[in-house]
């Protein structure tokens, strides 16, 4: 006696139409090609990985290379300026390097650079101009760098706008000459390397009182105010 299909599907010939007559079983690969497939995966994820660390660590290794960034390395930044400032012409030392963090992610670095005595006007100049030059080379996101010069008598703040630097000396050379006066420091205040002028300040150091005093700063201040309009005057004595 022979059976007869049911109902739709149950001829097995339905399923071969659908599907192809070699659905009723799948054939596994040998396991050597699951091993080899299984291994090549594997290492195909392992270079995948170092090429994502060795990318990772160039962007990391260039942001963090002291001159700012996401990662600023200030002490590297000011590491550079001492090797760049000591190889000027006319500097004498370097001195008094700081870093002070201003914000999560931003840094100054500071310091002091004595000039050798005797330079003339021009050799001071050229001085400035090539302190700015290294200012601007350790500068960078995240870190700001400012020089205090100093000419004898005079205190100069170079940033890495070489202009800017050059009228900061020129302005003490000239309140420097003003009666009473025995030294000057030209520079920011208290915020940090700036090159805008209201930002700048001016110190005249007299040994003057009372009215003698009022006169050498009323002169001081208008003589700024002609370079840096809105600049801050203050007097000291000398220490």
């Amino acid at each position: 006696m022979t059976t007869q299909p049911t109902g739709p599907g149950d001829d097995p010939d339905d399923l071969d139409r659908a599907f192809g007559p070699d659905t009723a079983s799948v054939t596994r690969p040998p396991v050597a090609r699951r091993v080899r497939s299984g291994s090549v995966i594997a290492l195909a994820a392992a270079v995948t990985g170092v090429v994502l660390v060795l990318v990772l660590s160039t962007i990391i290794g260039s942001i963090q290379n002291g001159v700012g960034g996401i990662f600023p390395q200030p002490d590297a930044a000011l590491d550079r300026l001492r090797t760049l400032a000591t190889d000027v012409d006319g500097v004498a030392s370097v001195q008094d390097g700081a870093t002070e963090k201003r914000s999560f992610a931003s840094w100054d670095v500071s310091a002091v650079v004595v000039a050798d005595g005797g330079l003339s006007h021009g050799e001071q100049t050229d001085l400035v101009r090539a302190l700015s030059a290294a200012v601007a080379a350790a500068d960078g996101n995240g870190v700001r760098v400012g020089v205090e010069a100093r000419f004898d008598g005079l205190r100069v703040g170079v940033s890495n706008d070489a202009a800017t630097s050059v009228r900061r000396l020129d302005l003490a050379r000239t309140v420097g000459t003003i009666g009473g006066v025995v030294g000057v420091s030209c520079s920011w205040g208290p915020d940090g390397p700036s090159d805008e002028p209201a930002d700048q300040r001016v110190v005249v150091l007299t040994v003057g009182r009372g009215v003698a005093l009022a006169a050498i700063v009323d002169v001081a201040t208008d003589r700024t105010h002609r370079v840096f309009p809105g600049a801050t005057i203050g007097s000291a004595r000398p220490s």
